[in-house]
């Protein structure tokens, strides 16, 4: 009996030993999309490559959505409730030194900004545009952004037009509610009814972004799973549905300075 009763506690540190060396049952990786289009709309477009991802790299990866950009900046400005964000430029360059966020991989190539008015109306210059209306999303979208640029004179200002997503700009446009409309071109060239007024200068495209607390060995797994896409026909349909041209390897410096234009953003 003496015997049993001194072995009993090795046995007990030896289980107890045993339970906390079992690898942990990884969280879910939240994945924030910013509100491009209706909330709805984004997770029928981005529900697929979260679900490539989970089943690729092994861990489940949740979708975050937002039904604005004033309910996306306020979470963006505290951190963010995600480990994973898809962002444009100004915003994962304001990641990156903010809140040491690192980048994955980028979307191939870069996107640039139009600034279009309805077919039966035609601008030849921006400034025509002070005191009429322009819709836009409001900011951090990079539409909002740029508009400040165009319209840098504080006293020569158009009349925005605030709209939850691009489309309801180019709606907005459509319906008479405004003259103009600055959206992203890629959803511009959709409407190819629409006058285009100008284009802006390009920058680089929609980033894959992960949280510092990302480990390196889960960052790389998620590298890999973006840029080989391309790669399969699996990967190829992914891309496809969720309307995503090719990612490529990307690293932070490719975004040094793009936050610049959040400049004079409340919150900033």
């Amino acid at each position: 009996m003496m015997k049993i009763t001194s072995t009993l506690p090795r046995l007990l540190a030896a289980l107890t030993l045993a339970l906390l060396t079992l690898p942990a049952l990884a969280a879910p990786l939240r994945l924030a999309i910013p509100p491009f289009f209706a909330e709805e709309e984004t997770r029928t477009t981005f529900t697929p490559l979260a679900d490539y991802l989970s089943k690729t790299i092994g861990q489940e990866i949740q979708l975050v959505t937002y039904p604005n950009y004033l309910s996306f900046w306020e979470k963006a400005r505290q951190g963010g409730s995600y480990e994973l964000v898809l962002d444009s430029a100004p915003m994962t360059d304001f990641r990156i030194q903010r809140q040491k966020f690192n980048v994955v991989a980028r979307l191939d190539g870069q996107v640039t900004q139009s600034l279009v008015t309805a077919p039966d109306l035609t601008v030849l210059d921006p400034q025509e545009l002070v005191n009429r209306r322009v819709a836009t999303q409001p900011s951090p979208s990079v539409s909002s952004l740029v508009l400040y640029q165009i319209f840098s004179n504080p006293t020569r200002q158009p009349r925005l037009v605030h709209t939850d997503t691009t489309r309801a700009a180019v709606e907005a446009v459509l319906n008479g509610k405004a003259e103009a409309a600055l959206i992203p071109t890629p959803i511009a060239a959709g409407y190819p009814n629409l006058n285009v007024v100008m284009t802006t200068q390009a920058i680089p495209f929609l980033a894959m972004s992960a949280a510092p607390g990302v480990p390196v060995d889960m960052r790389d797994k998620l590298r890999t799973a973006l840029v080989q896409a391309k790669d399969t026909e699996a990967g190829r349909e992914v891309l496809r549905k969720s309307n995503l041209s090719a990612f490529v390897p990307s690293q932070n410096n490719e975004y040094t300075g793009q936050a610049e234009l959040l400049r004079g953003t409340f919150g900033y």
